[in-house]
């Protein structure tokens, strides 16, 4: 039995909100041109206050990650930062920087994925401040470190479903289904013939037909209210 794999995504991520402005120019008495920005807008609590405009990047050394988290709102600056609720390691003490940096200290080397909360409040250029909470996963891979925001709809090319060939044994095969995304999700099967022997959640034993053909098992998590994520996999029997 030949095994073919092909796989497609149909995601949709939240776009966060990036407040920016344009710079004005001017002329001065000796006809130079002068760059004036204006000043910011107010900072609008509900723009950043579920950490919408906060993007992060993430690498490991041994048993130390680094969380670089970048603040996009041009509005307002962090006033206050913390890091609680860790899984998967420990945080070391934030320091107030732009961009932040979280540095947590991993439980083992053989940690692969964990969370984080990120807590404190911003304070805009005009006196008013706002509170700040979200919370962060992360995903350790031999390809690097990928940190999302925890809840969110994951991206195509980072967090998208997956089905895995466990194990095989004659026309009888274990899939296993697979997403860095921690979020409430509902895990469902189909296939195009042969039975499908037992399903327990994210994994599927499944027995081909014993004529030859093509055969195809399709993956569904439906991450309610944010979308659906697929994957597809081909099985030829010969």
């Amino acid at each position: 039995m030949k095994i073919r794999r092909k796989s497609k995504s149909s995601l949709a991520a939240r776009t966060g909100v990036v407040l920016a402005t344009a710079g004005l120019s001017a002329c001065n008495g000796g006809g130079d041109v002068v760059a004036v920005d204006p000043v910011p807008p107010p900072l609008q609590c509900n723009t950043v206050d579920e950490g919408e405009t906060l993007f992060p990047t993430g690498t490991v050394t041994g048993t130390e990650l680094r969380v670089s988290i970048r603040n996009a709102s041009s509005s307002g600056s962090w006033l206050t930062a913390g890091v609680g609720s860790v899984t998967g390691g420990t945080a070391r003490p934030l320091t107030l920087a732009e961009p932040l940096v979280v540095v947590i200290d991993l439980t083992e080397a053989t940690v692969t994925s964990g969370a984080f909360t990120l807590s404190g409040s911003m304070r805009g250029f005009r006196g008013e401040t706002c509170p700040v909470t979200r919370r962060f996963s992360f995903t350790i891979a031999p390809g690097g470190v990928v940190v999302a925001l925890a809840g969110d709809l994951p991206l195509p090319a980072r967090q998208q479903a997956r089905i895995e060939l466990v194990s095989r044994e004659g026309h009888e095969v274990e899939l296993q289904a697979t997403t860095a995304f921690l979020g409430p999700q509902t895990v469902s099967w189909q296939v195009s013939g042969g039975e499908m022997v037992a399903r327990d959640g994210a994994r599927l034993r499944w027995r081909l037909p014993g004529e030859p053909g093509l055969y195809q098992a399709e993956l569904v998590i439906d991450y309610g209210l944010r979308g659906l994520s697929f994957d597809t996999l081909v099985l030829e029997v010969v």
